[in-house]
């Protein structure tokens, strides 16, 4: 089924305590979370979800998610959420997420691209090349978002970790809400303190964690309250690189 009207469709959801810290701040992958249930509670709508391509023997794969934070959520309560698809280019598949609460007051947006991926080879595909109906983008955008990302900074290891069975999803990798936890858990207290502060966030998935892996993360050698973060991860087996996280604070 093709996405007719995607954009008029308007989803409910919570944030509950496990998505918030001590302080009852919404942690980084409480944002992503919220993103991937309503991204995926439409694509099944729409015949398009996890099960609908599994059995065709493919899967959306996240290249990048980002999060823009107009009013940090700072408790337990119901939002709404409506989505699109906004762009596609002959690979990549861009989807734009809005979420406010009850009132209709504006909480966050997001953005995300996505590629089609052949279950079995782990090969990306065209999606104009499959049975797949995808319907026209509604070309409106809420943010401004890349699904590239290029940074300089000198990157300092800050812990060595494993991919615990925990970790992995339904495509048996770790699941893309990992990452951004991984991410927080890389942060100074200060840093948590301030979190009420940060007002982007931009994951960039570059290769696959998978069972029994160890990784290395890093972050910026300069810590800093305010300004721009990066966190990435990196294969110990490989030295490449997993995964980016880049936080932006006011």
């Amino acid at each position: 089924m093709a996405l007719f009207k995607e954009n008029e469709c308007v989803y409910g959801t919570s944030v509950g305590m496990e998505l918030l810290n001590g302080s009852g701040l919404m942690k980084p992958g409480g944002y992503q979370s919220l993103v991937m249930e309503i991204a995926e509670r439409h694509l099944r709508q729409f015949g398009i979800g996890v099960d609908d391509l599994l059995r065709d023997g493919m899967a959306w794969v996240l290249v990048s998610s980002s999060v823009e934070i107009i009013e940090p959520i700072r408790r337990e309560m119901s939002v709404k959420a409506r989505t699109w698809h906004s762009e596609q280019d002959r690979f990549t598949f861009r989807r734009e997420l809005c979420f406010t609460d009850e009132d209709d007051r504006p909480l966050f947006n997001a953005a995300t691209f996505s590629v089609l991926m052949d279950v079995r080879e782990r090969k990306i595909l065209r999606p104009d090349k499959t049975a797949l109906s995808i319907g026209d983008a509604h070309s409106e955008f809420l943010l401004e978002a890349s699904p590239k990302l290029r940074f300089r900074d000198e990157m300092l290891p800050c812990d060595r970790r494993k991919v615990y069975p925990s970790c992995i999803d339904r495509l048996g990798h770790t699941n893309n809400c990992r990452y951004s936890e991984f991410a927080y858990d890389a942060l100074t207290e200060e840093e948590i303190g301030n979190l009420a502060q940060m007002r982007r966030m931009d994951v960039f998935f570059k290769s696959e964690l998978t069972p029994g892996e160890y990784f290395i993360v890093r972050r910026s050698a300069v810590s800093s309250v305010h300004g721009e973060l990066i966190i990435d991860g990196i294969h110990e087996s490989t030295g490449k690189q997993s995964f980016i996280c880049r936080m932006v604070f006011q």
